[in-house]
């Protein structure tokens, strides 16, 4: 494994390098005061892992580290830092990615074999990652879920890593300048902290995805972050369904399945309202399209019902969608179903929202009562 170690204090820099010398495999390729200085020789010295001091004069660790793997990813950064508790608040930081001052060796060899376990994994995934051509996945409607090549999973560090990901996603390939992210997801924060946290957070998230077998997933040009690699999404596909002309049955069915319920919904991003929203008017037209046509020309019949009921789960107090469900359940002549739905209504109006059920939905019912009660009593 090859090292390379960064410290602005020549004595610690020292002292870590007298203890990797007691670790079989190790070969230290480097020492460096100035960070700068390091920058400019790691893709020639072909290092596997740099041990980076977080506070070293005007220089922030963290800051560095993303210039270091805007530079080349294949590397895995131990942080080093004599303030265990700005490195546990503010950097939110993997227990095994950063080493106390004054380091110990039982705890530095530990980080060492974590490492090696990385790199081994980076190195299989890479493979696994060349052999496939599939790209990952992206579950959006309700809740986001990210699916890797292996048809995985992907999991998050932390919360903030995932919001990040999911932002970058969302604005489509167009780059993002740092303050806008900022912006977005840290509102309340000051704005040197926020900082701080966004470069931590990028940090991660390109580890998170350089584990899944992606090089460079992350680009960074005049201090604007973009996604670099290609991913789908049933978001795209209903995007390009509901946006078709074939308003089909076949096209139908696919929409109902992949509308489990509002993009983000579970998620609870407020910059993705306007999406959702969008997406949302949508959908509801494109159903409307279709119940229009079916009823029209007496054709669809489950798909006309099942898109109906997506309606009204869409829109739960809204009296057409209601209005429009119970005329086709009369009209049907399936009193069981019109019954319970208006069961369901009432409970609405007079439950949820403390009023009477609206003359114009009581009249309708009481109207298939009297010709459909009869025949199914």
């Amino acid at each position: 494994m090859r090292v390379l170690l960064i410290d602005d204090e020549k004595l610690a820099l020292d002292m870590l390098e007298s203890l990797l010398n007691k670790i079989d495999g190790i070969e230290i390729v480097g020492k460096y005061q100035n960070p700068e200085s390091a920058l400019q020789n790691i893709k020639e010295k072909q290092v596997d892992v740099i041990f980076l001091d977080i506070n070293m004069g005007s220089t922030h660790g963290i800051k560095f580290a993303e210039k270091i793997t805007a530079v080349l990813d294949n590397i895995e950064i131990i942080f080093v830092t004599a303030y265990p508790q700005f490195a546990l608040d503010a950097f939110e930081v993997d227990a095994m990615d950063y080493l106390l001052k004054p380091v110990n060796f039982n705890r530095l060899n530990k980080a060492i074999l974590k490492a090696r376990k990385r790199i081994e994994m980076y190195k299989l995934k890479s493979i696994s990652t060349v052999q496939s051509r599939e790209s990952l996945h992206a579950y959006t409607m309700s809740k986001f879920r990210l699916i890797d090549f292996q048809h995985n999973p992907v999991k998050w560090r932390t919360k903030k890593v995932k919001e990040l990901f999911i932002y970058l996603w969302h604005n489509k390939d167009q780059p993002v300048h740092k303050a806008k992210i900022i912006e977005e997801l840290w509102p309340n924060m000051d704005a040197g902290k926020a900082m701080v946290l966004l470069h931590t957070t990028i940090y991660q998230l390109r580890k998170t995805l350089k584990e899944t077998g992606i090089e460079k997933p992350v680009t960074l040009l005049n201090d604007q972050y973009v996604l670099s690699f290609p991913i789908t999404s049933d978001v795209q596909e209903l995007l390009e369904l509901v946006a078709s002309d074939a308003v089909i049955s076949e096209n139908v069915e696919r929409v109902l399945e992949l509308y489990t319920g509002d993009y983000l919904e579970e998620d609870g991003y407020s910059w993705a309202i306007q999406q959702q929203m969008t997406l949302r008017e949508s959908l509801i037209s494109y159903l409307d399209h279709f119940i229009t046509d079916s009823i029209h020309n007496q054709k669809n019949d489950h798909l006309v019902e099942a898109s109906l009921e997506k309606l009204l789960q869409l829109d739960t107090y809204n009296e057409t969608y209601m209005f429009k469900l119970m005329n086709y359940y009369g009209k049907l002549n399936n009193f069981p179903k019109l019954q319970s739905l208006y069961g369901e209504i009432k409970n609405i109006f007079k439950v949820d929202l403390g009023i009477e059920v609206p003359s114009k939905l009581e009249g309708l019912y009481n109207n298939y009562f009297d010709r459909l009660k009869p025949l199914n009593s």
